[in-house]
């Protein structure tokens, strides 16, 4: 966020000093409350996938996003998706550990709307029997 000029503490303040209030708002941390509230989590590896048209150039670099302990695939070219996907499967396997209704797909791929699109049509099945759920 600094990178891109954002204030990355503004929403939720700081993550040591202002721990508490992040979890609060964390799925990770709040996962016994989803119990009943069914959950989809998708995302892509950040390698070219099926939905990339040949040729897809990589995501600008932004600097310190890559941890040396977990570093990125060799042909990742969307380094957000990759985290993006790492931190969804350890929610997913959090939310399976306390029983919530969870359903995944991870793939090949990256943050394009070809992909957003596609997981909106998996997931709408799930999200419109929730919502008659909830309206009942």
């Amino acid at each position: 966020m600094t990178y891109l000029g954002l204030d990355w503490t503004a929403l939720w303040g700081d993550p040591v000093t202002q721990r508490a209030n992040w979890q609060a708002h964390d799925p990770y941390y709040l996962a016994d409350r989803l119990r009943t509230t069914p959950v989809h989590l998708s995302g892509g590896d950040g390698t070219a996938g099926v939905l990339d048209p040949p040729g897809t150039p990589p995501d600008v670099e932004i600097p310190g996003l890559e941890d040396p302990a977990d570093p990125f695939p060799e042909d990742a070219i969307s380094p957000t998706e990759t985290l993006m996907q790492r931190q969804s499967r350890s929610l997913a396997t959090r939310l399976a550990a306390v029983g919530a209704p969870v359903t995944t797909h991870f793939y090949a791929g990256t943050h394009s709307p070809a992909y957003w699109k596609r997981e909106l049509y998996r997931s709408l099945p799930m999200l419109l029997r929730a919502l008659r759920i909830r309206d009942r």
